[in-house]
């Protein structure tokens, strides 16, 4: 288990550039509620984190305090150009009390690259790419004039950075880049430590979402419905590599 929490080391050999990179995005979450996602990237480690300012459509929601703020960690591998292991912070319960520091090891995602479909982000040539990822339709655009394999959330793999993706045929789960900087000289912090967190592999915490969204579940009546709510897996994994495709 220890070794899974050890996998961010500095790697030696050549980076694809020495200027840092800092992008941030747009997360639209729901109809009423964004947050700010901040990428970071030397070249070789690469660390975002989700805002715990929660950005509400209707400022009559804009009540709450600052929530917690959530990292994604990983590094750019020297000699293949992408990463695939991550880790993350996590919360679990209405009220976000149970805290979990987890490692995914996300699948290789098969992006189809289309070439003849364009557009501009931020001054910015983007190329379309589309895939799915664990149960998601998701269509990206991504930029060669920035050349790192890096994107939002557990997104990566293309040819250049990801400065629009989102689940197809809806108007949230998405990101979108609102600003880049090419050059960014602030210190990161690309290693932060997580030590009062509970260790957990992917799985584990799947399972542990799983029964804490069915106990919600069963709470909760269905208007117009003797039963109960179907408990269903919100956001944009729905399905993982360790589960079979659900029939129609």
């Amino acid at each position: 288990m220890k070794n899974y929490f050890l996998f961010i080391v500095l790697l030696t050999g050549n980076v694809l550039a020495q200027k840092q990179i800092h992008i941030q995005y747009l997360n639209v979450r729901s109809a009423i509620a964004n947050v700010h996602e901040d990428l970071y990237t030397d070249g070789t480690n690469v660390i975002s984190k989700q805002d715990g300012n929660i950005i509400y459509t209707n400022p009559e929601y804009n009540t709450k305090k600052k929530g917690k703020d959530y990292f994604f960690i990983s590094n750019i591998d020297s000699n293949t150009k992408v990463f695939k292991d991550f880790l993350f912070t996590e919360s679990i319960g209405y009220s976000s009390e149970n805290n979990y520091f987890v490692h995914d090891k996300v699948p290789k995602i098969d992006w189809v690259i289309d070439e003849n479909s364009t557009r501009t982000i931020l001054g910015y040539n983007c190329t379309k790419a589309t895939a799915k990822f664990r149960g998601s339709d998701i269509t990206a655009y991504f930029t060669k004039k920035i050349p790192y394999p890096i994107g939002p959330f557990k997104f990566y793999g293309l040819p250049g950075a990801i400065l629009d993706v989102r689940v197809d045929r809806q108007d949230y789960d998405l990101w979108k880049a609102i600003k880049v900087e090419t050059d960014y000289k602030a210190k990161v912090d690309y290693q932060p430590q997580f030590p009062d967190l509970e260790k957990l592999q992917m799985k584990r915490l799947i399972e542990l979402k799983d029964k804490d969204r069915e106990r919600f579940s069963s709470k909760v009546s269905v208007p117009g419905s003797t039963g109960k709510s179907a408990a269903k897996r919100f956001g944009v994994e729905k399905i993982f590599e360790w589960e079979n495709e659900p029939e129609k």
